[in-house]
């Protein structure tokens, strides 16, 4: 008679998920970010905040109100994507979630993303959350991203009913403002730059992560039942419109250069040359000097992302940039 391994049922409630917050400025939103954080029916949970230099008071905050938070207060804003690094080197958790400031996660949210975690595939390893807006909580800001023919990466659903969304399914990636990331995808996916490239600062980072991952063989899943309302801009409205365009611009650029095919590169040409003479206009000589080192340390980094590859690019291009209309 062949063995038979009987395995220990392990309780959903005992399985530690960390949740890093990146904070810049933004006290009001923090507070009712990490209040429903504290409201979770999931009760192991390792909620970090990383305070980006705040002026206004945001880590005493979380010092005074919030004592069960880790605080890990930086002197300077060292940009959403090394923050985001130092919140998950100091975490413990099999997964990893990163959480926006100006969100708030329904009480079953974390709950959720457990479930899901631990039904996932091996290969799987990243979740989405369902992000509504915050003051239209029936519509849809984000089911994850969605890879456009050009590179170009949009959020899914954006603008939808909630309804339209409710079916858990396979997506091509996450976006970081309410994500989770099993800790060894992330260690196999780990450049020299970090877990997330702090080259980025801000913006297309979890593309770039996400792309790189599917590169390597992991998929994505969104988890419609883990449910979080989001504010949209809240923190990034406070740098400018023009700001951010020139930085979505320039790490769109990075995020091509280190993942995409050559026949993707050559899509997306028209694109980048049009968005490269916006930046002379919009930002002068300056933004244009940023793109092209930009560029070119990203070209020395796709060497470092081909290592990783057990994925064909063109194959995979070619699968999710049919998946849907972006």
């Amino acid at each position: 008679m062949p063995l038979r391994v009987v395995y220990p049922t392990i309780s959903l409630s005992a399985v530690l998920l960390s949740v890093v917050i990146v904070n810049w400025n933004s006290r009001t939103d923090l507070a009712v970010c990490l209040r429903s954080m504290r409201a979770q029916t999931h009760d192991s949970l390792e909620i970090i905040v990383i305070d980006n230099g705040s002026s206004d008071g945001s880590a005493q905050l979380v010092k005074q109100d919030f004592p069960e938070v880790t605080l890990i207060a930086e002197a300077e804003n060292l940009g959403f994507a090394e923050a985001c690094n130092r919140g998950i080197e100091a975490s413990g958790g099999d997964w990893v979630c990163m959480l926006n400031n100006d969100t708030e996660a329904d009480p079953d949210w974390a709950r959720e993303l457990v479930r899901a975690a631990e039904a996932a595939e091996p290969s799987c390893g990243m979740l989405q959350s369902l992000m509504l807006f915050m003051d239209r909580p029936g519509t849809v800001n984000s089911t994850g991203i969605a890879l456009a023919p050009d590179g170009l990466g949009r959020d899914r659903g954006k603008g939808e009913d909630r309804e339209q969304r409710s079916q858990e399914n396979e997506i091509f990636c996450p976006t970081a403002g309410a994500a989770a990331y099993r800790r060894s995808m992330l260690d196999a996916t780990r450049l020299q730059n970090g877990y997330f490239d702090s080259r980025y600062f801000m913006y297309y980072e979890d593309l770039d992560l996400g792309w790189r991952a599917r590169l390597n063989g992991w998929t994505a899943r969104y988890v419609p039942s883990s449910v979080v309302l989001h504010r949209f801009h809240g923190s990034a409205d406070r740098h400018g419109e023009k700001w951010l365009r020139r930085k979505s611009r320039i790490n769109r650029l990075r995020t091509l250069l280190k993942n995409a095919s050559w026949p993707m590169l050559l899509r997306a040409s028209p694109r980048v040359f049009t968005n490269s003479v916006g930046l002379l206009f919009s930002g002068g000589p300056a933004a244009i000097a940023e793109l092209v080192a930009a560029g070119r340390g990203a070209w020395r980094t796709r060497g470092e992302v081909r290592k990783l590859h057990r994925v064909p690019a063109r194959e995979l291009e070619r699968v999710w940039t049919r998946q849907e209309p972006v």
